[in-house]
């Protein structure tokens, strides 16, 4: 038996709340640095970037590994190759636009798929929210902030902001043949490292904060008790930014994401690894968003009639 975690995680630190407060002559610039400051900026950068309906389709290469109690490996890694999409719409009353994200398996280990491969359990499951969307304005009021380290990394100035949600969700489990899914609203922690110039989150890590347990429908228990718990779950989103053209556009996209979670139950104890490469990225542009002047390149005829929607691939 194994799990795919679809938890939203956050992470706060113990002085959760505090407004911190660093000099111009430590940042090297002005102004001074706080809170209220860095989730304007963050929440400003997120806005622009949801602000039009579109779809990024990736290459998503997938290894997957696991560990038993003295963390020798269980058999080899598996590699899975995917054709990635994640689609958006644009913010619609709420502040909070309809995210998607959805994969087609390619390959496994360099071969043709087959339909157990797309059945496995360890694949990386298709979502339909961001995990950054905890930051959009409209949403800050769902938890607390603090700031912590400042420091300099690749040359940016970059902050760790910590958040914690302010109320817990209801747990939802899912049952697939031998596979389980676990959503845990507000039981996780997670950071983002933000630039402290632009406002692009550079990185977001994520750690459930205690164990949850649960148990197995009886019609799925192998041992009496049918009682299971994970131990822990943590993950590593590392962004970077992609250009594309015509109009220029720069988006901050997820470049890699490690993830590892410990499922205890059954009799025994693994621990998962897995790791996920995004390259070779697209863009469909969908209609519904009047440009500025500046943000075009070279004069765009109006593609379609009038009223009627259309995509470009980018």
């Amino acid at each position: 038996m194994v799990v795919k975690p679809v938890h939203r995680l956050f992470l706060t630190s113990a002085v959760a709340g505090m407004l911190l407060a660093v000099s111009g002559e430590a940042l090297g610039q002005e102004p001074r640095l706080d809170l209220e400051t860095t989730l304007a900026r963050v929440g400003a950068r997120l806005e622009r970037h949801y602000q039009r309906s579109q779809r990024i389709v990736s290459t998503e290469n997938v290894w997957v590994r696991s560990f038993n109690r003295q963390m020798r490996p269980n058999g080899s890694p598996r590699r899975l190759e995917f054709e990635h999409r994640v689609e958006w719409s644009t913010v619609e009353d709420n502040g909070v636009p309809t995210v998607t994200v959805l994969r087609d398996l390619q390959s496994v280990n360099g071969r043709e798929p087959t339909p157990r491969d797309k059945d496995a359990c360890l694949t990386p499951l298709s979502v339909d929210e961001d995990p950054l969307s905890a930051l959009l304005p409209v949403r800050q009021a769902e938890f607390e902030f603090s700031l912590g380290k400042l420091e300099v990394i690749d040359g940016r100035q970059v902050a760790r902001l910590d958040y914690v949600p302010l109320e817990e969700g209801r747990a939802e489990i899912t049952w697939d043949d031998d596979c389980v899914s676990l959503s845990l609203p507000g039981r996780s922690r997670g950071e983002a490292w933000v630039d402290v110039e632009s406002g692009d989150v550079l990185r977001l890590d994520e750690r459930l904060m205690r164990r949850f347990e649960f148990r197995a429908p009886e019609d799925r228990r192998r041992a009496r008790s049918g009682q299971f718990a994970l131990e822990r779950s943590d993950s590593s989103i590392r962004y970077q930014p992609v250009t594309f053209e015509d109009p220029t556009e720069t988006l901050m996209l997820p470049r890699s994401i490690e993830s590892s979670w410990t499922l205890q139950g059954g009799g025994f104890l693994p621990r998962y690894v897995r790791s996920q490469q995004f390259s070779d990225h697209r863009r469909f542009v969908a209609d519904g968003r009047v440009l500025d002047p500046l943000e075009l390149v070279d004069p765009v005829e109006p593609p379609g009639a009038a009223g009627e929607p259309d995509e470009q691939l980018r």
